[in-house]
């Protein structure tokens, strides 16, 4: 299957209620990370989000919304940040998306886009790692061409993941 057109950039304020919609979905926010698994509360929230954001944005890291041409609202999300407790400074990529986008390859289009941007800085590798019961995240993670290298437990994050990494 050949990935979709997108383009990166970061959430305007007036798109929080669309990124409510999106965070404030348990069946979106159970795949996060341990710290960031509850659900967005209110519209409030999911603009103090945004704002957070753009603050912490620093080339190439950060959460950018995953833009198509075909929609006027963004469809998802697409993170890079360091690794947790990464022994070798490992950049890793993630990625949500509503549920209304799901299965046209926003997600692997939007995450390679974001290593390009990651390799662009001379970086050689991009990591991922997904839920092991987490069947679309690990299908986006081969789409982008990442090479599964099992289940890891305690990496990074708490409790098993599947680890992938995305090579130059």
């Amino acid at each position: 299957m050949e990935l979709p057109d997108v383009t990166l950039r970061l959430w305007h304020p007036d798109e929080a209620p669309r990124l409510f919609d999106l965070l404030g979905r348990p069946d979106v926010t159970q795949w996060f990370g341990e710290n960031s698994r509850k659900p967005l509360d209110d519209v409030d929230e999911a603009r103090s989000r945004i704002e957070q954001w753009a603050l912490a944005w620093e080339e190439p890291l950060g959460t950018r919304a995953i833009i198509t041409p075909d929609r006027a609202e963004p469809v998802g999300s697409v993170l890079l940040f360091p690794a947790p407790n990464s022994l070798h400074g490992e950049i890793e990529v993630g990625w949500y998306l509503h549920p209304d986008a799901v299965g046209h390859g926003y997600a692997a289009a939007g995450a390679l886009a974001a290593a390009g941007d990651v390799f662009a800085t001379g970086r050689e590798e991009v990591w991922a790692l997904t839920h092991t019961h987490n069947a679309r995240s690990r299908a986006t993670a081969l789409r982008m061409g990442m090479r599964d290298l099992g289940v890891v437990d305690g990496l990074w994050h708490d409790g098993e993941s599947q680890l992938f990494v995305l090579e130059r």
